[in-house]
């Protein structure tokens, strides 16, 4: 996993972000919010029964986490 996922990962859990609805380089386990390297692209989605929803793809990787950050966080229901 990039660095970058690792810090990401961190921050979300300080700002007390449910750990099951989000996944970061990897599927969320039940639905959720994702950030998934697939090394050409970061792909961001959510994912629910099976599909990705919302999907958009970006080529910057500091970019992808900004856009992740927002829309997780003004989601109100993301933290406890």
């Amino acid at each position: 996993m990039r660095e970058e996922l690792v810090v990401l990962k961190k921050y979300l859990a300080k700002k007390k972000v449910y750990k099951d609805i989000i996944g970061i380089d990897e599927l969320s386990m039940f639905e959720g919010y994702c950030i998934y390297d697939a090394r050409i692209e970061i792909e961001v989605f959510y994912y629910e029964r099976g599909q990705k929803m919302n999907n958009k793809s970006f080529q910057d990787i500091n970019e992808a986490i900004s856009y992740f950050k927002n829309w997780v966080l003004t989601d109100t229901t993301t933290r406890k």
